[in-house]
């Protein structure tokens, strides 16, 4: 058996992977920052070394495909900063939220991406224990479902609970240890083996991004250099009101940007019109239109008429800047890229000129420059960029900070000299792709489709303001599930050119309502955290009301999927209320 223990950390976004790890190792926590990309510790269990990878977190709801390229490097990369490679995966998975059939399908893409030997390394650590009450761990395995239970058996019933707030003698930590011995015996201390050509190719990629990344910030300085020299040889300083239009998908975070550009508290409720809203920055009238989000997933005629309505009216501001808000935290594909093509189009080409992409949840880049976001993507964010005159910027906290908002308005007033100079628009929209249709009876009416959409979302959206009241500090009761889809589609065959594939449209609806899921989660966990700190303080609420506002949560659990709202799940972290953006 090894002297030395290599141990890998994986898991989901918010599941205490981190705790475990400075707990694990009795190593003090420097911060509570996001895990951005993987963490090297060491230390000394009865005396073996122990080397203890932490790894940035997948979002529990979010396929694989709609993982970030940079995360999915830092998982690969994960198993070669620990050489020759790590004996024990270690997967975390926190008891405070119903463990679904989507949640089983994550974990095991995210896990089989790395390897598809990892299984039987692998050891499931369970935390947030005390959701559990007075059930053990083996119970909550046990009667937790077949989704978990699949997990389990292919990890070879291997798993302990792990808490970091309840282990004050360590004995999970010391009964943990025993579990890693006990398997590393069981495999005569065999380790992973990573794919060496895959990680030589990775690394390559790496560099490569790298540097298309420098080169691409060096173009941008280099512009904005000339263009504040064009700037500066103008005798007055520009103080005539600025206008400004956002635009975006669900759940993207312009709401909250609006709030962080004008400095000021706006209402979350969901945007379903324009919403024009006007401050004074740095001595200067800033109007901020809002306007309805469109799907990320969905084509643009299953918009809500009043969203593509509302749109087209806010460019009757006149507008100076159009911001095309992305969040981070999320892949961007080439769907992706249409769906805002589609969007974008009824605007005209021209528009292109005045837009300018504004990435949120820039926190979640950690030291990587947004440069590198965008080139690790790939072709379809870059064309993006490119399509915006390499026009972007990037707010790394959706918290009032000056600075980055300053910057943006300095690359706003860069962006309005840059058009008025050009002599012609030089940009053309990528020609929308016809996807040939094999039989009538694989569509539905889009009018149908549309309408069930719209209505559900609303309920939903409705019932999780109604539950987020009832919330109380006793901690969020678990039980109930997922939807598998969220709608039941039915509808007769029609021979019109309105109508959409059912295979596609089940596809592109699991994603979108999973995103929703995982900022629910979030907007639940940070208000039973905010309770949680007030718990000392207040005094102990009527045991018939706690029970009263627990039923309300298990009921709504059981009916919905918990579902997803306005900004990014990133960006609701980052912001210090319990009201988020709902776009």
């Amino acid at each position: 058996m090894a002297d030395e223990l290599r141990v890998v950390l994986l898991g989901g976004h918010q599941s205490g992977k981190s705790n475990v790890a400075h707990s694990f190792l009795n190593v003090k926590c420097e911060s509570d920052q996001i895990t951005t990309q993987c963490v090297k510790m060491e230390g000394n269990i009865h005396g073996r070394k122990i080397i203890l990878v932490d790894t940035p977190g997948w979002w529990k709801c979010y396929k694989l495909c709609d993982t970030p390229e940079r995360l999915k490097a830092e998982l690969l990369r994960s198993t070669s900063i620990c050489p020759p490679g790590p004996h024990v995966f270690l997967l975390v998975i926190e008891v405070d939220f119903a463990f679904s059939g989507m949640h089983e399908k994550v974990a095991e893409g995210h896990m089989q991406f790395i390897g598809k030997d990892t299984w039987d390394q692998t050891i499931i650590v369970f935390t947030k224990l005390n959701n559990l009450g007075d059930k053990t761990i083996e119970q909550y395995v046990e009667h937790e479902g077949e989704n978990l239970n699949k997990l389990t058996q292919k990890c070879g019933n291997r798993y302990v609970g792990f808490d970091t707030d309840l282990d004050r003698d360590g004995s999970q930590a010391k009964e943990l240890f025993g579990q890693i011995e006990k398997l590393v015996a069981e495999n005569n201390g065999r380790f992973f083996k990573a794919d060496a050509k895959r990680l030589m190719d990775l690394e390559i990629k790496i560099k490569n991004v790298e540097e298309r990344a420098t080169a691409r910030a060096h173009q941008v300085l280099e512009k904005r250099r000339k263009l504040e020299e064009i700037k500066s040889a103008e005798a007055e300083h520009d103080v005539t009101p600025l206008n400004i239009v956002l635009l975006g998908w669900v759940l993207s975070g312009k709401t909250l940007a609006c709030s962080v550009i004008l400095g000021a508290d706006i209402s979350f409720d969901k945007t379903v019109k324009c919403v024009r809203t006007c401050g004074e920055v740095n001595g200067r009238q800033i109007t901020v239109v809002d306007t309805p989000s469109f799907w990320k997933f969905l084509p643009y005629q299953l918009n809500a008429d009043s969203v593509n309505t509302e749109i087209l009216k806010a460019m009757d501001s006149s507008p100076h800047a159009i911001l095309l808000v992305i969040p981070v935290d999320t892949s961007f594909l080439k769907e992706q890229m249409e769906v805002i093509l589609e969007n974008m189009r009824p605007l005209g080409e021209k528009v292109w000129r005045q837009t300018m992409v504004l990435f949120t949840c820039g926190g979640k880049l950690g030291n990587k420059p947004i440069e590198y976001h965008i080139e690790s993507e790939g072709n379809a964010l870059v064309g993006l960029v490119e399509m915006c005159g390499n026009r972007y910027h990037v707010f790394e906290s959706m918290r009032d900070d000056r600075t980055q908002v300053n910057t943006l308005l300095e690359k706003i007033e860069e962006m309005i000299m840059e058009c008025a100079l050009q002599s012609s628009d030089e940009h053309q929209a990528e020609k929308k792709k016809y996807q040939e249709r094999e039989t009538l009876s694989e569509w539905l009416r889009v009018e149908d489709v549309k309408k069930l959409l719209n209505e559900e979302w609303e309920r939903t959206d409705a019932m999780m303001k109604e539950m987020l009241k009832t919330v109380s500090s006793q901690r969020f009761v678990r039980r109930g599930r997922s939807l598998d889809i969220p709608l039941n589609f039915s509808g007769e065959v029609i021979n019109t050119g309105l109508f959409i594939n059912k295979h596609q449209l089940k596809d592109a609806l699991e994603r979108e309502w999973n995103r929703r899921e995982a900022v629910d989660r979030a907007r639940i966990q940070y208000k039973l955290k905010c309770l949680d700190a007030n718990a000392e303080m207040s005094s102990c609420a009527d045991e018939e009301e706690i029970q009263m506002s627990l039923a309300k949560v298990n009921d709504w659990c059981k009916m919905v999927p918990l579902s997803d709202y306005g900004g990014s799940v990133s960006s609701y972290e980052e912001h210090d209320k319990t009201e988020q953006d709902r776009d």
